[in-house]
């Protein structure tokens, strides 16, 4: 069994419209005190030693504040400059949606078509239920992630095919239309109906209906290592170390443009205040990309990426921030900016969960920081969900062999929730990735008394038991 890859691809979606509230800065008279503070935000990032990237803040289109700052090949000391180009993660699912909306508006695919349609191979009781609608909008009913198979050796799966066979005779979660659940997966379906439809391959697609329209000369897709420009990848771990983890997944339709600030900033001006790539008179445009509305954000994220893209829409504010660190550090920067144009306030900086449950693991012990450090991670402001701030730690240290470490760690995320077979599944997999396979697979025997049917993220022969998917 190989290094489990955990990545995080963050829906994009409009985000929240934040109410009125008192402020201290006009966004309209005050750029100057916008800029100031978002340079404040930025520095204050880079000195924790997590952001490496680049920042553009647009007033109206117009770039009123850029900087750069970390280093695009850490070994050759080359840094970051405007030019260099990032990967955009989940992103670039407002890339394919446009792509998908423009052969619906040259007939070529219709929101309700089904996937029966288009003769992807799914099971035709499935096929004739999922439409393009629910795809677009995360109501498939398909998972959100992929499987064990693929989490295990991701470069493995190559091309849009091999990443659908994966889950192709998969149950649905839900009954598409009826829930939300987003999904990366969904996203690959649309790149391989935008292939059937068009007889054109998805990044032929991309090139000659995005990029060359919009003349996005500094975008690339798929990677290319050789690329002027192009930055390498740095995971920022709970030691406050950025370590080159390089390419680990193929790009597709679901997330892996290369671009720039400058190229993100043309892409969503495009979008939002002109025609040239949809039209705007469409509702079925305005729908899915809230053209009329206050504010849109777009968020992508995985090992050794972050990105953001904040529309204050109302004011005509653009934030983009992209990183080749990762732990969300681009939408912790973006929020911030957003925050303080909206509100002239914004929510003090924090190092990432993780790091602060690992300095309070250290500073505590193994004992103490299973009783106790769910109060401090509270008190100190952290609201993300604790649970999977501990897998992720603790997933980290399997990948660096700290074995001990690990296994303290998953014992508290048992201890915290004894009742969630993911728990006794991970620290199954630290069992098995330390050598014991016997002790895996007694711990994960566990995961099935709570939930027979519990079919393992980390192990697809489940160590042993039935596979129930």
């Amino acid at each position: 069994m190989k290094t489990a890859i955990l990545t995080l691809a963050l829906i994009a979606i409009p985000g929240p419209v934040i109410a009125d509230a008192p402020r201290s800065v006009d966004p309209v008279q005050d750029s100057q005190r916008i800029v100031a503070e978002a340079h404040e935000i930025v520095r204050s990032y880079h000195e924790l030693g997590w952001f490496s990237g680049s920042v553009l803040l647009a007033k109206e289109g117009k770039p009123i504040y850029t900087e750069s700052v970390g280093f695009a090949d850490r070994k050759a000391a080359v840094p970051n400059r405007l030019e260099t180009r990032y990967n955009l993660g989940s992103i670039m699912k407002n890339f394919t949606a446009v792509l998908v909306l423009q052969q619906v508006e040259r007939g070529a695919i219709g929101m309700d078509d089904s996937l029966h349609s288009f003769d992807l191979g799914f099971p035709a009781d499935v096929a004739k239920k999922v439409t393009v609608r629910h795809l677009l909008n995360h109501q498939s009913g398909f998972t959100g992630a992929f499987p064990s198979a693929y989490r295990e050796n991701p470069l493995a799966f190559r091309t849009i095919d091999e990443k659908i066979a994966l889950l192709r005779d998969a149950p649905l979660l839900f009954e598409p239309g009826t829930d939300h659940r987003y999904s990366n997966y969904g996203y690959v379906v649309l790149g391989a109906i935008l292939e059937k439809a068009t007889g054109e391959s998805f990044s032929d697609l991309l090139r000659k209906n995005i990029f060359d329209p919009l003349k996005l000369h500094d975008s690339v897709y798929p990677y290319r290592a050789s690329a002027p420009n192009q930055s390498l990848r740095y995971t920022f771990n709970y030691d406050k170390e950025q370590v080159l983890v390089g390419v680990t997944e193929h790009h597709s339709p679901d997330g892996g443009i290369e671009s720039t600030v400058a190229d993100v900033l043309t892409f969503y001006r495009a979008l939002f205040y002109g025609d040239v790539l949809l039209s705007h008179a469409n509702p079925v445009v305005a729908e899915y990309f809230a053209i009329h509305g206050q504010y849109w954000s777009s968020f992508g994220g995985g090992a050794g990426v972050s990105s953001a893209v904040e529309l204050d829409l109302a004011n005509d504010y653009q934030v983009i921030v992209l990183a080749n660190t990762d732990g969300l550090v681009a939408e912790e920067i973006s929020g911030r900016i957003y925050s303080y144009i909206q509100t002239g306030t914004y929510e003090p900086i924090r190092l990432p969960p993780v790091v602060y449950a690992w300095e309070q693991y250290v500073e505590m012990g193994a004992d103490a920081f299973t009783a106790g450090f769910v109060a401090r991670y509270e008190s100190a402001g952290y609201d993300r969900f604790v649970g999977r701030t501990l897998n992720e730690l603790g997933m980290s240290l399997v990948n660096d062999e700290k074995w001990h470490d690990a296994f303290n760690i998953f014992g508290t995320l048992v201890e915290l929730f004894p009742d969630a077979p993911q728990a006794y599944d991970s620290l199954a997999y630290a069992r098995f990735r330390s050598g014991d396979a016997r002790q895996a697979r007694e711990t994960f025997s566990l995961a099935l008394r709570l939930q027979p049917t519990f079919s393992s993220d980390y192990s697809t022969d489940n160590y042993g038991y039935p596979v129930n998917r």
